[in-house]
């Protein structure tokens, strides 16, 4: 018997089982099924209108179900019961950026830690809004208070270092970049951006090692097929690039313009290359 069927059978056996409609709930959430998480939740809720653990789930389901607006009524109900719950001040906030009303989300984010100043995740959410309206300094502020709590987060450090990287501050984008591959040797999205960093300082043969390595991981990588193409464009290996445009283009037809621009400037330059040759051979 799978848990939705044991749950399912003990409110069968006693309908007015708050705990075990809770579980429901919460196996249905997990399996997200959120439809039938909001029912259960509503059912505890029918049976205990102060549960603010009801009512946050409640407003975690409706928020996955793109229903905004009445998880925040859900929320709110949660915090009139437990106001200094920074989760459900969290989930509060997060419901309002999801909104894109900034302002409030930054709000009740910083309300969050205010009661726990060690939460990371209202600090990476704060950075993320600032950096999305090109505040960046307010960004790396948020950034760099989050990772004095956890130097060792990954995400943190590779936000960080896109952020340099947006801003064209290499030196910083490849310290934050190199750290966080120290962490985790097996990302290919920090493998790709840090080859995408040395294309963009002309560091072409470190981009290509940078973009394998990232393609060993993954290799339906469509940026690292890309981006590697480029990288050997730009080494002149015009050959090697076609190829990685072509299973570019197998993975990604959406993009194919600009892939089929990047094969025909490839070949172009390949057979100005043999004419060269040819020329010199005379």
């Amino acid at each position: 018997m799978n848990k939705i069927d044991r749950y399912k059978e003990l409110v069968d056996i006693d309908p007015h089982d708050v705990d075990s409609w809770m579980n429901l709930g919460d196996v249905y959430y997990d399996e997200t099924n959120y439809s039938k998480a909001i029912e259960c939740y509503e059912k505890v809720i029918e049976l205990n209108p102060y549960s603010s653990e009801a009512w946050n789930n409640l407003g975690l389901s409706h928020s996955c179900n793109g229903n905004y607006h009445k998880a925040i009524e859900s929320y709110k109900k949660s915090l009139e019961l437990e106001p200094d719950d920074s989760i459900t001040l969290y989930n509060l906030g997060y419901s309002f950026e999801d909104l894109e009303e900034f302002d409030k989300a930054i709000k009740y984010y910083n309300k969050a830690l205010e009661i726990d100043p060690s939460y990371i995740d209202p600090l990476n959410n704060i950075a993320s809004i600032h950096r999305n309206n090109e505040m960046y300094d307010e960004a790396i502020k948020s950034y760099k208070k989050a990772l004095n709590i956890d130097p060792d987060n990954i995400l943190l450090l590779k936000n960080l270092g896109q952020i340099y990287y947006d801003q064209k501050d290499y030196d910083n984008a490849l310290f934050y970049y190199k750290l966080a591959l120290e962490l985790d040797q097996d990302n290919a999205i920090l493998w790709s951006n840090l080859g995408n960093m040395y294309y963009e300082l002309n560091e072409f043969k470190e981009a290509i090692k940078c973009y394998k390595e990232a393609l060993k991981i993954d290799p339906y990588s469509i940026n690292a097929w890309n981006g590697l193409g480029l990288a050997y464009t730009f080494n002149e290996d015009y050959k090697k690039s076609i190829e990685c445009y072509r299973k570019a283009l197998e993975l990604d037809q959406d993009n194919a313009d600009v892939l089929y621009d990047n094969i025909d400037f490839s070949y172009k330059k390949m057979i100005e290359g043999k004419k060269k040759k040819n020329y010199d051979e005379i």
